[in-house]
């Protein structure tokens, strides 16, 4: 046993006002250690048979140095859509919030209304081309003078060096539009969204856009229940099937759909690329009075090709609030990748991507041993990272000159976007919270900013992987009215 020196006092013999004093003067900097879990937070999760190993949480003063709650700060779990959080970070600092995406038309000059020869569409990456930019960018073509294209129609595809995993890859539900694959040139994200709205005479399911080649099957029934009221789980009593051969595509409705349903949607991701492009391309050149003599394929522009017409993106603000809000997994995934591009590699690969984020990161001073990146989007088993370094995330970007952008692009709690029903919270916590969600089977999740009842902002991040994880909702909740109530 160690020799204690004469006038020495051993630790446990300390009276406790010195022994706070020893504690604290121990802490590094003298900052106050984390508390546990709020009490009714471990009661909810209790409740919903989630155990305490099984979920991470950060709360943290984005002006302190140091968290307010830790729990399991460190354990590297599956994000599901939380992980956007990282690629729109590395977006927006890598490219500022003002940067744009063109998609260019290109081909010979046309004469007396003609082309003839090839014309190009070049994809540059646009996470967010629409049907309604896609039908600007072929009227100013008919603006340009040109009437007949005697060629084919090329789709450049080469800013992006990928292999697409099969449709039915993640989850089986390949039609699904959350599964859409990224490419360099994608019109309407590659999918057919159907409106359902009850009538007099029945079900209507009305397209977003009336593809050739995509054919609507519509056997759905009205039905008026005794309740008169629409069921949460409406989809329940829809058969969805979908026969895609890749040239075409038939989606057949079948069920029944409650009289007091309000406005519905289904969003189905069809056909090949390229097929899908050339509907969306022979629907509008044809209603605009222009004829095509060839064929729609894949193609790569040749060098000094002129500039026919070109299309600019809203800026990179604008598209992450739409990303972010809604989740959409195709933008996150073409921003992910466009972060991989370079003009001197002239295409981008998922590795490439990968390199670039982890670089953008470690140059912020954000290492991430535990990070897995797949695709940016948090459509993934494989995606992961800790509740700490998705904290220090939400703490930079709340310290840099983009803030704004940044928390803007987030869900307000009860009032949009994923944010808007799938917390369920309280009224009096409506509007004081900014978070993304995410979840997948297994995994339940949001991480933002909350505001306190003094006026602070605060960053927050609650992960669950259990199977029991879409029974957090409760525990989540609780959560945020401790951080209005208590902070």
């Amino acid at each position: 046993m160690p020799r204690r020196l004469r006038g020495q006092t051993p630790i446990w013999g300390l009276t406790p006002v010195l022994l706070t004093v020893l504690i604290w003067a121990l802490t590094p900097l003298g900052l106050a250690a984390p508390m546990g879990l709020p009490d009714e937070v471990k009661e909810a999760l209790h409740q919903a048979g989630i155990p305490l190993q099984s979920v991470a949480i950060v709360v943290q003063e984005v002006s302190a140095p140091a968290s307010k709650i830790k729990w399991n700060e460190k354990i590297a779990l599956n994000p599901a859509s939380l992980m956007k959080l990282v690629t729109t970070y590395s977006a927006i600092r890598a490219l500022g919030p003002t940067a744009t995406w063109r998609t260019e038309i290109r081909g010979p000059e046309p004469v007396n209304g003609m082309i003839t020869g090839d014309v190009v569409v070049v994809g540059g990456g646009d996470p967010r081309l629409t049907f309604e930019d896609w039908g600007s960018l072929l009227r100013a073509l008919r603006i340009r003078g040109v009437k007949e294209i005697r060629g084919n129609l090329l789709l450049d595809q080469s800013r992006f060096q990928i292999s697409p995993p099969g449709a039915d890859e993640f989850d089986h539900q390949g039609y699904r539009a959350y599964n859409a694959a990224p490419a360099a040139l994608l019109v309407g994200f590659r999918a057919i969204t159907l409106t359902l709205n009850v009538a007099d005479s029945g079900v209507m399911a009305l397209p977003n856009f009336d593809l050739p080649n995509v054919h609507i099957e519509n056997r759905l029934l009205l039905k008026k229940s005794k309740t008169g009221l629409c069921p949460a789980d409406w989809k329940s009593a829809l058969t969805q099937q979908v026969v895609d051969n890749g040239q075409e595509a038939t989606i057949t409705l079948s069920g029944e759909l409650e009289a007091s349903c309000d406005q519905k949607t289904l969003a189905y991701s069809v056909l090949t690329n390229t097929r899908f492009i050339e509907g969306a391309f022979r629907k509008i050149w044809g209603e605009l009075g222009g004829v095509i003599s060839g064929t729609v394929q894949e193609g790569v522009v040749a060098p000094n090709t002129p500039l026919l017409v070109s299309h600019e993106s809203p800026p990179l603000m604008a598209l992450i609030q739409e990303m972010n809000k809604f989740s959409n997994n195709v933008m996150a995934r073409m921003l992910y990748l466009d972060l991989g591009w370079s003009e001197n590699a002239g295409s981008s690969t998922p590795e490439t991507s990968k390199q670039r984020v982890q670089s953008l990161l470690a140059h912020e001073g954000l290492q991430f041993p535990e990070l897995i990146l797949e695709n940016g989007a948090g459509l993934s088993r494989k995606e992961q990272i800790s509740a700490e370094n998705l904290n220090k995330i939400l703490n930079k970007a709340a310290k840099s000159p983009y803030w704004a952008e940044f928390m803007a692009s987030l869900p307000i709690a009860g009032q949009d976007g994923t944010a808007k029903a799938h917390l369920g919270i309280d009224n009096d916590l409506e509007g004081r919270f900014h978070l993304k969600t995410g979840s997948l089977e297994g995994v339940k999740g949001y991480a933002g900013y909350g505001l306190t009842h003094d006026g602070k902002w605060v960053s927050v991040v609650f992960l669950v992987n259990h199977p029991q994880a879409g029974n957090a909702g409760p525990a989540q909740n609780a959560l945020l009215r401790w951080i209005k109530e208590s902070l």
